[in-house]
């Protein structure tokens, strides 16, 4: 088993070569504050004992590398954290490999706030509830008058309610899986980047889908969990 410091070098090493969190110790984070507060206590004493000996200078240079490189695997941890939050808030996947508990945690904080601020600051993300479905009441059938006769045969049935101009069109939101080439959809040339979320017209959506380009959301992605 390799000594504290060799650990904290390997664990540093893994963490720069991962996209995602890479696999380290359940007790990182409590061994890694004993195994720092032993080297500060040993070079204090040192240094008390002897102010100019050797041994106490290693032991601080010891404690100050040893600092470095774990303060390089926590911040590193925690940028891949924020952005999994990020991207969980608008409708990416909550899961996180390799998150120890206190990560998770983490996580799970910062979503919370990610989310109720879109709701709180940002209220026009929410789709408006009329509009999604585009449709419109048919005008009432008027009464027929009173003592009318009803023998000229069955009334006619109501004219069809006439079609609202500018209705929107149906859009779905998909999460796109693999950086391809730029679509056009009408007018507009859209880049496509692996974990972009977009909301596209139903047959666009449904082509990206089927050729593996991107994966269909079920929901709308800032929709706050239940």
């Amino acid at each position: 088993m390799p000594d504290p410091f060799s650990q904290l070098l390997e664990w540093r090493r893994a963490e720069a070569n991962a996209r995602t969190l890479s696999k380290i110790g359940p007790e990182f984070y409590a061994s890694t504050a004993r195994y720092l507060a032993d080297l500060r206590r040993s070079y204090e004493v040192d240094l008390r004992e002897n102010p100019s000996g050797r041994k106490g200078d290693i032991s601080r240079q010891t404690y100050q590398r040893a600092s470095q490189v774990a303060r390089d695997i926590l911040e590193a941890r925690a940028q891949k954290l924020l952005a999994a939050a990020f991207q969980a808030s608008v409708g990416g996947p909550r899961d996180i490999p390799n998150a120890l508990v206190e990560e998770r945690g983490l996580f799970d904080h910062l979503l919370g706030l990610l989310l109720e601020f879109r709701r709180t600051s940002a209220p026009y993300l929410e789709p408006p509830a009329a509009a999604s479905t585009g449709a419109v009441a048919p005008p009432p059938v008027p009464a027929a008058p009173i003592g009318a006769s009803t023998s000229a045969g069955p009334r006619s049935p109501p004219p069809a309610a006439p079609a609202l101009p500018g209705s929107p069109a149906a859009m779905t939101y998909v999460r796109i899986v693999r950086t391809t080439r730029p679509l056009e959809v009408g007018s507009e040339t859209i880049d496509l980047r692996e974990d972009d979320v977009l909301s596209l017209p139903a047959e666009a959506a449904k082509l990206l889908v089927e050729a593996k380009v991107a994966e269909r959301l079920t929901t709308a992605p800032w929709a706050k969990p239940p």
